[in-house]
């Protein structure tokens, strides 16, 4: 195939988020208020302004988490051929071909699919993040330098402290929906990209073999997000369910 030209953010304007986003867990949700605010704050309320500064931080993350579904959707259902993203022996007899049903259109597709992914699982690791915030400033966990403010060492704050949100909040946390969600992350930030085709280049006990490389397909992709939606509510539902606390 020749040079591809790609069309960024093609049809973005034309974006009905109400429509796209009609598969997402998190349709319609609405974010409780005031769970995470101490009910005996006496000092001119200073801790419960700066938890609802937090808060609206939160509240932001989700509806960018809820766009950025919406957006990645509209370029999934545009069209993405990939449930056949290779074939041995190609269309003109190459030994193996990529993308065989893609045209010049499925490409600005893919790649404006890509862009949204990783900003929905960037948005999605922040939210978790800001959770992490305001439950250390909910119970006023210890910083010291080196004490890492995240939503897995808030867990494991909780576990003295209150068992039944620990537990809970740890069942959602080795959940299939968060563990495969969080796996993805990962490898966008930090591996090679699950929705690129890899090298196909493999080395084990000092043998290297080569072959066709490995990939996750848009409706993988696709799954992944919706599971990892699901584990947001979740997540929300059980911290509705113990805050604030009594």
């Amino acid at each position: 195939m020749g040079k591809i030209n790609i069309n960024p953010f093609e049809g973005i304007t034309e974006v009905d988020l109400n429509e796209c986003t009609k598969e997402s867990p998190l349709k319609d949700f609405e974010l409780p208020k005031g769970m995470f605010e101490k009910e005996d704050d006496h000092l001119m309320n200073l801790d419960n302004w700066d938890t609802q500064h937090w808060e609206t931080i939160l509240e932001n993350r989700l509806l960018s988490v809820d766009r950025n579904f919406g957006y990645t959707m509209f370029y999934y259902y545009k069209g993405i051929p990939d449930d056949e993203w290779y074939m041995s022996p190609g269309k003109d007899g190459q030994s193996v071909q990529y993308y065989p049903h893609f045209d010049e259109v499925h490409y600005s597709n893919f790649y404006n699919f890509t862009y949204f992914v990783d900003t929905f699982f960037l948005k999605a690791y922040t939210l978790y993040e800001t959770i992490g915030h305001l439950l250390f400033k909910l119970y006023d966990f210890e910083i010291k330098e080196d004490t890492l403010v995240s939503f897995n060492t808030a867990i494991y704050r909780l576990k003295n402290i209150n068992r039944p949100l620990y537990k809970e909040l740890n069942k959602v946390k080795y959940s299939d929906d968060f563990q495969i969600g969080v796996k993805m992350r990962n490898d966008i930030a930090h591996n090679h990209p699950p929705y690129r085709i890899d090298s196909g280049i493999r080395k084990s006990r000092g043998v290297v073999t080569f072959g066709v490389g490995e990939y996750t397909t848009s409706s993988e992709i696709k799954a992944t997000m919706i599971g990892l939606l699901r584990s947001i509510k979740a997540t929300f539902g059980v911290l509705e369910k113990h805050l604030p606390i009594k």
